[in-house]
């Protein structure tokens, strides 16, 4: 499990969340915000492994959710300086910006193609009248998956051959 921030940053992490989408402990703040990552050039994302979604949802609720983010807290700096960054920096945060919307992102589903685990479902969550974001990780209980992730918890994602997964190449599709 992780848990967002309103501006969409990687503010605390489970040990497993670690194992499974690679050590955000390397990355700076900045790194490990989720709109920055998305919208950003160059090497990009969280998770250290593809993530799949369904349609194209996920650019224009982040976009949504800053917008909203900068209506609760139109003082906050940080803040105003991250979406002034993606609008001179990304052509794509630039028209969604443009477009206006505003409102929440208030739950997505994706899946995660980890190389030991399989598919692990990602569920995103949100607590009304709480700008922070959940995001929980699952497999079927009793399934293949759920045995290969009970393994890559307790074996810390190292191989037999003492290897660590855990690179940095990251894909947020």
């Amino acid at each position: 499990m992780g848990v967002f921030s309103a501006d969409r940053t990687l503010l605390s992490w489970t040990p497993a969340w670690a194992v499974l989408l690679g050590d955000p402990s390397a990355r700076t703040r900045a790194e490990r915000n989720l709109v920055r990552a998305v919208f950003a050039v160059g090497p990009r994302g969280l998770a250290s492994w593809p993530v799949l979604q369904d349609g194209d949802a996920l650019n224009p609720a982040l976009v949504a959710d800053l917008r909203t983010a900068l209506v609760n807290y139109p003082r906050d700096r940080g803040l105003a300086d991250l979406i002034d960054e993606l609008r001179s920096t990304s052509a794509e945060f630039t028209r969604l910006w443009g477009e206006g919307p505003v409102g929440p992102h208030v739950w997505a589903r994706k899946t995660i193609v980890h190389p030991q685990a399989g598919e692990v479902t990602c569920d995103v969550l949100t607590v009304p009248g709480c700008d922070v974001r959940l995001v929980v990780y699952t497999v079927a209980a009793g399934s293949a998956d759920s045995e290969k992730l009970d393994f890559l918890r307790v074996t810390n994602g190292v191989s037999a051959d003492g290897s660590s997964p855990r690179g940095l190449r990251i894909d947020e599709s």
